[in-house]
């Protein structure tokens, strides 16, 4: 690979770790929402009294999961920084080899060799580095795909003790449909983040 061609290369990494980061922002934001829905829940089923019994303790297992979504999504924005780093350190690690190979075309001085082989080293070395946090951010996402499938069951659950709470059930209705579009929407980051990540870890082999 030339020089023009790693750039190219690090151009194409850093858009999508740009993605990955953007996609964690929606993901924030609509855990934030949750956790704000299932306060604004809350209220609405105390007002309802008996009718929304069954509907409070669904508010609480709401709170449980944003609050997990959302300390989940700062350990991955975390990481996603060191994403940052490491895929410049692999680019510069790419492009010194490169100028050696260059160097060992006019000259066969041993200190080139041996500077090779040190930056091979150190190349393979930050390309591992960098498929740990991979691997790493994907178990985290993982963990947010199971809690969107407790979002989405907490919906069904939430819609059908919502049509019991007589007049209150359209604003308990809403919920139910917020959790739905919210679970959606986060959902669709985290299988856009994977196919991100997917495309990182192919650009590395």
């Amino acid at each position: 690979m030339t020089r023009n061609d790693e750039a190219a290369q690090a151009v194409r990494n850093f858009v999508r770790v740009a993605n990955i980061v953007s996609n964690l922002d929606t993901i924030l934001i609509e855990a934030k929402n949750l956790s704000l829905t299932a306060k604004n829940a809350r209220v609405v089923a105390l007002r309802a009294g008996d009718s929304a019994f069954g509907f409070k303790p669904i508010t609480n297992f709401i709170d449980e999961f944003s609050d997990l979504t959302i300390k989940t999504t700062k350990q991955i924005s975390q990481l996603s920084s060191q994403l940052f780093s490491i895929s410049l350190a692999v680019v510069r690690c790419s492009d010194f080899q490169q100028h050696l190979n260059d160097c060992a075309q006019y000259s066969d001085h041993k200190a080139i060799s041996h500077l090779q082989r040190v930056s091979s080293l150190e190349l393979v070395k930050t390309i591992k580095q960098l498929q740990s946090v991979i691997a790493y951010l994907e178990s985290h996402f993982e963990d947010i795909q199971k809690q969107m499938r407790s979002a989405e069951y907490i919906a069904v659950t939430s819609r059908v003790e919502a049509s019991n709470a007589g007049e209150f059930s359209e604003s308990l209705q809403s919920v139910s449909d917020f959790i739905t579009g919210a679970a959606k929407k986060i959902k669709s980051a985290i299988s856009d983040n994977v196919k991100e990540i997917n495309q990182l870890r192919g650009a590395l082999r």
